[in-house]
């Protein structure tokens, strides 16, 4: 198929353009006639069949399949295309996506988009650029000042915000970029760079500018060790000093900073001076239980005000409400590899929480977190408190994370006020916008910041996202039935073969049964679980392969597996919960039982029975 051929590595095709018309000697305005009767004449010149010496043999072999790759490459319209537009990096961005439906006006656009992208690939592969943009907005004077005309009298709520919205400023402005490339097997270096200018509280004292280079080099001297070292290469500040330990259920990280004051102190230490100790943090992570995700974290150190000691554990789940597959008890939860998208999207989730404390003098205090994301939608949501001696801080924030883009915000409130941050991301390059909503205590402006967008978005999501969705699930399934009636005859060959192997079986099984007033099974459905727009046709007629399991008036099918293994069985759709619906008689009287997937299956059961 056009777009689809085995191309060798750009690095490994010819440089030259055109160098696939030479192999046949024909130019560019070739015509398709043409291309296949040179290939037919170089194709009996060159066939190594024809030759006996070893020698030739192997010179005509290599030009034999030099003289086939130029024919498979300018045969096909699409490749011949792209060949002549990009050469041979074009046949590499060809394999990429199919171009088959593109229009002859859209082709070379599509073609160039892709060659774009591929160099993007290819520079954030060597150097991981990531940039950010931060523009902090002071618009307090909106909510926290009253205005005043100039005879004293009250300004109306409409004047109010025309001369708050005067008073809104820019107090912050900072850039930072961030470049990583690995310059040996195991050793990487980072430079990031950062720009901040801004103004002080007072705005009578001016503004600032801070300038700042670091970098940092990294060394993985095993699996287990790394070992990193940061600097400021703007100014004579010291190094900063990491190393970490991982062992199968536990990491062991030790941090500090050596100072040039620190460094010096032996030879310029006087009599009765303090003696300087540098700042140091030893932390320890843990799991605490075998076959638990619950993590432990302690955290001791000595900063610039004094010895810090922290703990904290921390947790995370997998849930799944669609209950594709039952784990067993010593299986990871993990996400599954395919999966049909789900009308809701928050079918499938993680949660994870945090609860711990500081010990550090006046900034003690609790702090606790927790954390949603929603992997279908590409949606987290997490809320922060922390308790410490001197107020109260909470943060509420959501972010959206697609391919290449991210959009996020959080609100956050403390005795020093209410702060809106918006963050959004495109190919690694962030613009913040931190909001300073007011500089005092307004728990009330801080709720309605969060209720308001968080409403907003749940119709968005409710009249939008939602339908949007469900077309994609029934889209999805009727892909699905397309597939079984088009692409897996031979899986619908097999299995009525396997049921006619079963008939007899299944026949004898039932007469003895009938016989006895035992099990007799009289239809068995094994399908999707839900009863669904798009499920039509999608259920596997299972009578005589699960009658054919009945034994002595007993059936059993273990759990946690999936049935679509069981002869007779196959799977109708993947990534769909199923169940298997039987209609049975025991003792004359009718039973009916709707067994999930994974769940094993016991008959009879007085549960089952219809009134």
């Amino acid at each position: 198929m056009p777009g689809t051929h085995t191309t060798a590595p750009a690095s490994q095709l010819p440089a030259d353009e055109e160098y696939f018309y030479s192999v046949l000697n024909l130019p560019k305005t070739a015509s398709d006639h043409e291309i296949r009767e040179r290939y037919r004449q170089l194709s009996i010149v060159f066939h190594p069949d024809k030759q006996t010496d070893e020698r030739r043999k192997e010179a005509a072999t290599e030009r034999f399949l030099e003289v086939q790759k130029a024919y498979e490459v300018l045969s096909d319209p699409v490749t011949r295309r792209a060949y002549d537009i990009l050469g041979s990096e074009g046949l590499l961005l060809v394999q990429s996506a199919d171009f088959r439906h593109l229009a002859e006006e859209d082709f070379e656009q599509e073609l160039r988009r892709q060659q774009r992208e591929l160099l993007r690939q290819r520079v954030d592969q060597a150097v991981h650029p990531r940039g950010n943009l931060t523009l902090g907005l002071d618009a307090s004077p909106i909510f926290d000042y009253e205005y005043e005309a100039e005879d004293g009298s009250q300004l109306s709520r409409w004047q109010n915000l025309q001369a708050a919205l005067g008073d809104v400023r820019r107090d912050t402005f900072g850039v930072r970029h961030r470049v990583q490339t690995q310059f040996r097997d195991k050793t990487w270096l980072t430079l990031s760079s950062r720009l901040t200018m801004g103004s002080r509280p007072n705005s009578r004292q001016g503004s600032y500018i801070k300038p700042l280079l670091m970098g940092t080099v990294k060394h993985q001297f095993s699996p287990r060790i790394d070992f990193e070292a940061t600097t400021n290469l703007l100014a004579v500040s010291g190094v900063s000093l990491k190393g970490t330990y991982r062992a199968a259920d536990y990491t062991l990280t030790c941090q500090t900073g050596l100072h040039p004051a620190v460094l010096l102190q032996p030879f310029t230490h006087r009599k009765g001076d303090a003696f300087l100790l540098p700042a140091g943090t030893v932390s320890l992570a843990r799991q605490l239980f075998p076959k638990s995700p619950m993590q432990g974290v302690l955290e001791i150190g000595m900063t610039a005000i004094g010895p810090k000691i922290s703990a904290a554990v921390t947790s995370a789940a997998f849930h799944d409400s669609l209950d594709i597959g039952e784990l067993r008890d010593d299986e990871p939860s993990e996400p599954s590899a395919f999966r049909a998208p789900s009308v809701s999207g928050l079918a499938f989730y993680t949660s994870e929480w945090q609860f711990g404390f500081d010990l550090a003098g006046p900034a003690s205090g609790l702090n606790g977190r927790y954390g949603l994301s929603f992997h279908e939608l590409g949606v987290h949501l997490q809320t922060v408190m922390r308790l410490g001696l001197a107020e109260l801080m909470w943060l509420f924030g959501g972010e959206w994370r697609g391919n290449n883009a991210a959009v996020g915000a959080n609100v956050s409130a403390s005795t020093g006020g209410v702060t809106l941050r918006v963050d959004a991301t495109y190919f690694g390059q962030t613009l913040t916008l931190p909001i300073v909503l007011s500089r005092e205590h307004n728990n009330s402006l801080a709720f309605w910041t969060v209720v308001l967008p968080s409403t907003a978005l749940a119709l968005v999501y409710y009249f939008r996202v939602r339908p949007r969705r469900r077309k994609q699930r029934i889209q999805f399934l009727h892909d699905a039935r397309r597939q079984l009636r088009e692409e897996k005859s031979e899986l619908l060959r097999q299995w009525k073969e396997t049921v006619s192997l079963l008939q007899d079986t299944a026949q004898r099984h039932m007469r003895a049964e009938e016989t006895c007033d035992g099990l007799v099974i009289l239809e068995a459905r094994y399908g999707p679980s839900e009863q669904e727009e798009g499920t039509e046709g999608l259920e596997v007629d299972v009578t005589v392969p699960v009658q054919a399991l009945v034994n002595s008036s007993q059936l059993y099918i273990p759990g946690k597996r999936s049935k679509a293994g069981i002869p007779g069985f196959y799977d109708p759709v993947a990534g769909v919960p199923k169940a298997l619906r039987i209609r049975y008689k025991f003792r004359g009287r009718m039973h009916y039982a709707e067994i999930p997937d994974y769940m094993p299956v016991v008959l009879p059961l007085k549960d089952h029975l219809v009134e």
